[in-house]
């Protein structure tokens, strides 16, 4: 009987490590990587709230066993929150209903640190990863974004990007051709509600 106690914890030890890794190691698993403009322009036409709103619904609808990253541009491209599971939903919903307006940087800091993030322990690209890329389109032509565009079309990864605000045709044909050169679309904000936003994670 000592022996069968003994045998029995050491097999609920094993259980309980298997269970903490699952979450990191299932290839199955979806990823989501939320990529927020937080540049000073976003205070204009409401387009901050508008994209926190959007990727809080984003946040909410993502399932037991997927992970989760907010990432955000303002002065700089950081890092908000890394890869996490379901259980952290209120520490991204917080991270992101906390973000506020910095100077400005380019689209491609984000879109550039979004595809590093997406490479983290992803080496043989056995995960796919959903980039939804939230911006109101105010930024100079950037022909740097091409590059970025095949690199992430070529791996296990898809970019979609949604606009906040109706601008001129330049900076949204800018925006249109970097999702559709990464695989994914170009969605036009201004008839956008959040609840479009849950298809794009679940695809």
């Amino acid at each position: 009987m000592k022996y069968r106690g003994v045998f029995f914890g050491i097999f609920v030890s094993l259980m309980i490590f298997s269970s903490s890794r699952s979450f990191a190691q299932r290839p199955s698993s979806k990823r989501l990587i939320l990529v927020l403009d937080a540049t000073y322009t976003m205070r204009e036409n409401n387009s901050l709230e508008l994209a926190k709103s959007w990727a809080t619904k984003a946040i909410e609808h993502f399932n037991t066993g997927d992970s989760l990253c907010v990432i955000s541009f303002g002065n700089r491209a950081r890092v908000l929150v890394p890869f996490l599971p379901v259980q952290s939903r209120q520490v991204m919903i917080n991270a992101v209903a906390n973000l506020a307006p910095r100077l400005a940087t380019y689209i491609l800091d984000g879109v550039s640190l979004a595809f590093k993030v997406h490479n983290w322990k992803n080496a043989d690209q056995t995960r796919r990863t959903v980039i939804v890329f939230i911006t109101d389109g105010l930024a100079p032509n950037d022909n740097r974004l091409d590059a970025i565009a095949s690199e992430i079309d070529s791996a296990n990864c898809v970019l979609y990007v949604v606009q906040t605000i109706r601008t001129g045709l330049d900076y949204e044909n800018q925006l249109r051709t970097l999702a559709e050169n990464s695989g994914g679309a170009f969605l036009d904000g201004t008839n956008f509600g959040p609840e479009r936003i849950i298809p794009l994670i679940r695809n």
